[in-house]
């Protein structure tokens, strides 16, 4: 009868310290969970059909558009010029992170081709003065709209992290 009092003793010492130990674990080295943090809005998908060049006048849902009809894709990286909206959506189509900016200083120019030239396999930035916003991030259904004193170059790169490949063509590097 003592033997069984003494082994119902340990075995509960026992569970008491392994349950102690999973709670020490969690408290002190299990890593925080990440958040999932949603980027700007989501945009309804449009069709993804091909054009030709030429038929440049679209209807788009947003502005910049971030899904529709397109024509070709362009090489990634910083255009100080516009590009026409069916080429940028065409590389939002493969994954691309389009940027576009209008009336933004110098400096946040230099900044943005900072980012093209890093991120120039995944980034387009373009000028765009049909823009509603100074700054715009867009990827494929997904849209940010900033002004040049609430951009943060951060917030961008995590957008882009974010963001990239997350279309029905996945090209992008």
């Amino acid at each position: 009868m003592k033997k069984n009092k003494n082994q119902n003793k340990a075995l509960f010492i026992t569970i008491g310290v392994i349950v102690l130990g999973i709670l020490a674990y969690n408290l002190f080295f299990k890593p925080a969970p990440v958040i999932i943090e949603e980027m700007g809005e989501s945009i309804p998908i449009q069709n993804r059909d091909h054009i030709n060049q030429s038929e440049t006048i679209q209807v788009y849902n947003s502005n910049p558009p971030t899904s529709g009809p397109h024509a070709g894709a362009i090489k990634g990286g910083f255009y100080s010029e516009e590009i026409l909206d069916i080429n940028g959506v065409h590389n939002l189509e493969h994954g691309y992170i389009w940027i576009t900016y209008r009336n933004i200083s110098p400096n946040a120019i230099a900044t943005l081709k900072k980012i093209a030239k890093r991120y120039s396999g995944r980034v387009l930035v373009s000028e765009r003065m049909a823009n509603d916003t100074q700054i715009t991030l867009a990827s494929w259904g997904r849209l940010d709209k900033m002004t040049e004193s609430t951009f943060d170059e951060d917030y961008a790169l995590r957008f882009i992290k974010k963001y990239t490949n997350k279309s029905p063509e996945k090209f992008a590097k």
